[in-house]
């Protein structure tokens, strides 16, 4: 695979990028947007400037049962905390400048597609009847899944919900929970029945779609396919005996309907926005790539490539690309896990117009959990702020002044060649996706920005070579530094009267091509930067 500047234009890929579609039932915390959220608009930016076709789309997760128990403690209506919280869910994604080409919530033709969807894999008999016991509630008659019920995971024994445990990462039925007393674990548990992805019955599958693969997991994920694959493998509800979520009548007109399991629905989401992104609910791609949180990493691991091997074989409307899951570790709060529940949250949205959207993307990407566990801290953050991005970006505004009215284009001293050289690697290391990394790309910024304010402090601007070193220096990083600091890559364009990088990537093919203006002068605005050029467009196409 060739994803480099100068590759044939056959070479151009076209790649679609996604992260866990966030639930509604809040807005988004510097957890979400550290993790999946600001991953995967740096990837798809950082695709984008390679020159490849991308498409972004994700959605609210509108039917988990989580939007039921917070509307009930919160009390008001799951409609309208969905509809407050795609408000702010919205406004976080513009003041982050995360630009996705499709952000919005399920609608009746997604509730058609989704229901179809499953519909055909029961009629192709992808799906077991199986009698299990559910926590249930006889004084209202529910029983309870998911989200309703908590207890300890009898694995790790760490504090859990019906599902994946976020501690271990493994899966536990709604019954299987250790009970905890005056929670929905300790009802009494019915029998019923519901219908059940095996994913025993399908191993031959999965373990042929794991060795076949030449896409290399992230430790923490490859861990949880070794130790879940060591067993017996579970089997998932695919439906639940409620109203609550997208009703299928598979079990004929005499039967109460069941409900589609939230956590299976949301590979199919991924499908239908995606398609919905690129106009075409046939469009192929060449690579998808999936952000997530460690603690969906089961569901993708297993679910969603069982669905998508199943759907693919029986002739429905899917691709089997190559698939990346890139997933995050937890992103501590000064030594506590965010915690919307428990009050443990820095929101998004007081963070970026405290700090402003550039810094904020900055210093996240540059401590995300991507690999392993992460801690923010408001106070080191502000200090690693001053430190490696606005007093250097202060001293090369200033160490440039005196170039305003001369021009970048000829050939630059050699010790400025070997820099731009060493810094472009860089980046192309983060930006490759074999080994993407929003670290490296925040390092590969940070070092840019130090190698060009210390030589700004000395700069010899009597000498032809070291002035157009420092401008095309400068002017590379409009590309390069694009998918981190948006913003930034827009005022170096003011500074040379280039084109606006807002809504166009600059490529990196064009990189070795200086402006042909003359250099205007760098201005960088030292208040936070809330209303900048970065945009997003949610709710409608942009492409």
């Amino acid at each position: 695979m060739n994803d480099l500047p100068g590759a044939a234009a056959s070479a151009r890929r076209r790649i679609n990028v996604t992260f866990s579609p966030p639930t509604p039932n809040g807005d988004l915390h510097l957890g979400h947007l550290a993790g999946p959220v600001l991953n995967s608009d740096i990837c798809a930016r950082s695709q984008k400037i390679l020159g490849h076709d991308v498409a972004f789309a994700t959605s609210t997760d509108d039917n988990q049962t989580y939007v039921v128990t917070t509307a009930e403690r919160l009390g008001t209506t799951p409609e309208e905390l969905i509809q407050h919280a795609l408000d702010s869910v919205t406004k976080s994604l513009e003041l982050a400048g995360v630009d996705v080409d499709l952000f919005e919530r399920p609608d009746a033709h997604y509730t058609d597609f989704v229901r179809e969807f499953f519909t055909q894999l029961w009629l192709h008999d992808a799906f077991d009847l199986r009698e299990v016991e559910l926590p249930y509630d006889a004084e209202t008659g529910e029983y309870k899944a998911e989200a309703f019920v908590t207890g300890r995971c009898p694995t790790c024994l760490a504090h859990a919900r019906a599902g994946v445990c976020e501690a271990c990462g493994l899966y536990n039925l709604p019954g299987a929970l250790l009970p905890v007393t005056d929670t929905a674990s300790a009802l009494p548990r019915k029998p019923v029945s519901i219908w059940v992805l095996d994913l025993e019955r399908h191993r031959s599958l999965i373990t042929n779609w794991y060795r076949t693969t030449d896409v290399h997991l992230r430790p923490d994920l490859a861990k949880v396919v070794t130790d879940t694959l060591a067993g017996r493998l579970p089997y998932i509800p695919i439906t639940y005996p409620t109203a609550w979520g997208i009703t299928v009548d598979w079990d004929g007109p005499d039967i109460q309907p069941q409900a589609i399991n939230a956590w299976p629905e949301i590979y199919v989401g991924h499908v239908y926005w995606l398609q919905q992104a690129r106009l075409d609910s046939r469009a192929d791609c060449d690579e998808l790539v999936q952000f997530i949180g460690i603690d969906n990493g089961f569901y993708n691991a297993f679910i969603y490539v069982t669905l998508s091997l199943l759907a693919a074989r029986h002739g429905m409307p899917v691709t089997l690309p190559r698939t990346r899951t890139l997933t995050n570790q937890y992103y501590m709060l000064e030594g506590r896990k965010f915690s919307t529940s428990k009050g443990d949250v820095r929101w998004a949205k007081d963070y970026l117009e405290d700090v402003g959207r550039d810094r904020a993307r900055f210093v996240l990407a540059l401590t995300s959990p991507e690999l392993q566990q992460a801690e923010f801290s408001e106070p080191i953050a502000a200090r690693t702020i001053e430190a490696r991005y606005d007093a250097p970006l202060r001293t090369i505004v200033d160490g440039l002044a005196p170039l305003a009215g001369r021009n970048a284009e000829g050939a630059p001293s050699a010790w400025w060649t070997s820099a731009l050289q060493a810094s472009r690697q860089r980046f192309e290391d983060a930006y490759r996706l074999e080994n993407f990394s929003v670290r490296k790309a925040a390092e590969a910024l940070a070092l840019h920005l130090e190698v060009l304010a210390l030589r700004c402090e000395h700069l010899d601007t009597d000498d032809e070579g070291e002035a157009r070193g420092a401008l095309q220096f400068l002017w590379a990083l409009r590309t390069l530094g694009w998918p981190v600091a948006p913003d930034l890559a827009e005022h170096i364009s003011t500074a040379f009267g280039a084109a606006s990088t807002v809504g166009k990537a600059p490529l990196l093919a064009d990189l070795t091509t200086p402006p042909s203006s003359h250099f205007r002068g760098l201005t960088v605005p030292a208040a936070p930067e809330t209303a900048g050029p970065a945009r997003v467009s949610s709710g409608h196409h942009k492409r």
